[in-house]
């Protein structure tokens, strides 16, 4: 049978409208990490979309299997069992609805984008890989190896679903993922998530007492939010009262401080602006108790008074190739204690042991403990990967792009879990990459180019 790219993306133009209408489903599924349940590890709504997934596969002709309810995938077969894999993701940050113009799990097309929470990050992207690889078979292209797409369920929160299924099966000979940027993530950061805390007695009767701080929800996402509560023995006026972005309301003894920010992925910082840092260098200088709680919260106003890139702390790191970050994310404190959660991405010149260790220092320095450190190692792929020439030629082949060069990025994806994998689209060179931010959207043409580009790579790889 012949085979040529113009039939592939002119079936794939063709099959958009269904693709499109088969996505729509998929994103309707709050797919946030929620409570373990039998035979949903992950939560109710993960496991539907699971099996909504593995049965759109199988419809549209593929083999498909669910592994334990952790992660599932489905083959189109080639003529050897050597998989080229291609690794997306289910789950999705929380979207607060309040912060949406349309609901986040109700996907609508606006001015020729769709708009969802997941669109972008990670369903939208599945759905092209998963167009993409159909389109070969039905056009006749001749596929040596065989092509998985796995559909991960825990990508936000640790990756401990794809730990589990390279527990019951080998990993694939490569591949991508389709969660990053075009052209090419050719390196991801380092990551280390970690935690500060303080523990304090409850003292006396203060006149002003700090009762608790909530901030953030997940810890790969700025905060957009953070409130304080207060009891007050009177009426409070505060030094600088007046800040932007900060409000103060008092109903009888009780006092609500609120900061709003804007909410960014935790791996690009700087596009956001951090409320809970806001909210602490407010609270810094006013006069309250615990005692405890009062130097524990000017100890992180002085550590984060840089909310980027890690000054202030203490470790800030730069390569010729990337640039350290980090952000503070959940803050939970009450009467007795506090945790904050913080996220970082460190340079590809570093190991996670070697921030574990200046970590512990300047916490000990600042009267802190660290715990549930948690670090991943960098990933570069180098100039002379054959993985990522193949990917790179493709976008080049579709965009016609022959200039934007690879990035580096502060994100980690699937291809820290697994090797000779890399990301791979869909964030397209000078627009806004929206995941987990209010009123995400995927542009219609992006996700067709990006099913015509996943097409041409996953053709190179398994012919």
């Amino acid at each position: 049978m012949s085979f040529s790219f113009n039939e592939v993306d002119r079936w794939l133009e063709d099959a958009f409208p269904q693709m499109e209408k088969e996505l729509f489903p998929l994103l309707a599924f709050p797919t946030v990490k929620g409570e373990a349940e039998p035979g949903a590890p992950f939560g109710r709504p993960l496991a539907e979309a699971l099996d909504y997934c593995l049965q759109l596969a199988q419809n549209l002709g593929m083999e498909a299997a669910n592994v334990d309810g952790y992660v599932g995938y489905a083959d189109l077969p080639g003529e050897t069992k050597e998989q080229i894999a291609v690794l997306a993701h289910l789950d999705v940050v929380p979207a607060n609805p309040q912060d949406w113009q349309s609901n986040p799990f109700q996907p609508e097309v606006r001015e020729e984008r769709i708009y969802a929470r997941g669109s972008e990050d990670d369903k939208g992207p599945l759905m092209a890989a998963l167009y993409a690889g159909l389109a070969l078979v039905r056009c006749g292209a001749p596929l040596k190896k065989t092509l998985r797409f796995i559909f991960g369920c825990d990508e936000e929160s640790g990756m401990s679903c794809v730990d589990y299924y390279l527990k019951h099966h080998e990993p694939p000979e490569c591949g991508f993922s389709p969660d990053g940027y075009f052209p090419l993530v050719i390196g991801e950061k380092g990551l280390g998530k970690f935690a500060l805390t303080a523990s304090w007695p409850k003292e006396g009767e203060e006149q002003l007492k700090l009762l608790s701080i909530k901030s953030g929800t997940v810890v790969n996402v700025v905060p957009d939010k953070a409130e304080a509560v207060l009891a007050a023995s009177g009426s409070v006026c505060f030094e600088g009262e007046q800040v932007t972005g900060l409000s103060i309301e008092q109903e009888g003894a009780i006092l609500r401080i609120v900061a709003t920010g804007k909410a960014a992925h935790a791996s690009t910082p700087e596009e956001g602006e951090n409320a809970l840092v806001q909210l602490l260098q407010f609270l810094a200088r006013q006069e309250f108790g615990p005692r405890g709680a009062k130097r524990y919260i000017e100890s992180l106003a002085k550590l984060f008074k840089d909310p980027c890139y890690g000054a202030s702390l203490g470790v800030a790191d730069e390569d010729a190739l990337s640039k350290l970050t980090v952000s503070p994310d959940i803050l939970q404190l009450d009467e007795s204690g506090g945790s904050l959660q913080c996220d970082m991405r460190f340079t590809l010149t570093r190991n996670s042991d070697y921030f574990y260790h200046k970590l512990l220092s300047i916490a000990q320095r600042h009267g802190l403990v660290l715990e549930n450190w948690n670090g991943a190692e960098p990933l570069y792929a180098g100039d002379d990967s054959p993985l990522a020439d193949i990917l790179l030629q493709a976008y080049r082949d579709v965009s016609k792009d022959t200039q934007t060069k690879p990035l580096i990025i502060g994100g980690g994806t699937y291809a820290k879990k697994l090797p000779n994998v890399l990301a791979f689209g869909p964030g397209l060179p000078g627009e806004t990459f929206m995941a987990h931010q209010a009123n995400e959207f995927i542009g219609r043409r992006e996700l067709l180019d990006a099913a015509k580009i996943y097409a041409r790579a996953l053709y190179e790889l398994a012919k």
